[in-house]
């Protein structure tokens, strides 16, 4: 598919994310108001949270459709993990606030109303929310978008919330203490988890670490069996939705200066046709 089209499907996705979970959270908030639900107070807050996520991830990958520039040698690929990154920290400060507000509720107990109301609304959140999440993975995983697959946990995990906050309001209104601020605590403790992975992932590719060693044997075995030219080293470095291959080959250092440019530009264009890699750099050294 064309950059330009897979980059247009994936903010699209990310947009209608923004809005989805920015509709679910306000329903939820202005309920929890009438209720005084913590659970929903806390949901709501947390798809509020995921509505400004997806607003950054949808702004991370329309900025890596723009080209490079003076100041950007390398072009944008990498704004995308730093909206991951980003994201990720909002989600844990969230978390604290959310805590912080459940561990009041137990020190000073405050009565709910209409719990049928916020088990309806919990349910309907979380479907809605795992609808859109499993919508936005599928598109996801097909363009290999670190910061829509983030956008997209998050949702699920937004969803999941829901539905643990309707367990937790449900267990309250058969007469279990405090389980409103327990289920405060449990969606708190589903946010930190998803900034956790999303932190460690994205902290990954910005400083340029990945671990695969069987990628850069398969580039090894098929450099030195289709071309017959022996490979002294190939380092990989991750550029948030493709990957740059950096492959140093061995040549006779008599060589001709033509004959090197034949083979490194039909190398590139063979590895890039193999392993479908955003950046190839071929570095010819003497034997």
């Amino acid at each position: 598919m064309d950059k330009s089209k897979v980059f247009a499907e994936a903010r699209r996705a990310a947009w209608l994310s923004v809005w989805t979970l920015f509709g679910i959270g306000i329903a939820e908030v202005t309920i929890s108001i009438y209720t005084g639900s913590l659970t929903l107070f806390a949901d709501g807050l947390d798809s509020m949270a995921d509505s400004l996520v997806s607003f950054i991830v949808w702004f991370g990958i329309r900025m890596l459709h723009k080209p490079k520039s003076r100041l950007f040698h390398f072009g944008y690929a990498k704004i995308e993990s730093f909206a991951a990154f980003v994201a990720a920290i909002i989600i844990a400060i969230l978390g604290i606030f959310i805590i912080y507000h459940a561990y009041e509720r137990i020190i000073h107990p405050t009565e709910t109303t209409h719990p049928e109301i916020t088990m309806i609304t919990l349910l309907a959140a979380g479907c809605v929310s795992l609808h859109r999440a499993f919508r936005v993975r599928k598109i996801a995983k097909k363009h290999n978008l670190i910061s829509l697959n983030l956008d997209a946990k998050n949702s699920i995990k937004d969803g999941s919330a829901s539905f643990v906050g309707f367990a937790s309001v449900l267990a309250g209104y058969f007469g279990v203490p405090y389980m409103d601020s327990i289920g405060g605590i449990i969606i708190a403790i589903y946010i930190f988890f998803m900034a956790y992975t999303a932190i460690r992932e994205s902290a990954l590719v910005l400083l340029d670490a990945i671990k695969n060693p069987e990628l850069q044997d398969g580039i090894t075995k098929f450099v030195e069996e289709k071309f017959q030219i022996n490979v002294n080293d190939v380092l990989l470095r991750p550029m948030g939705h493709a990957l740059s291959i950096q492959v140093h080959i061995l040549l006779d250092r008599n060589m001709t200066l033509d004959k090197v440019d034949v083979i490194v530009n039909t190398m590139q264009k063979a590895i890039a046709e193999k392993f479908e890699a955003e950046e190839i750099l071929i570095i010819p050294e003497p034997k």
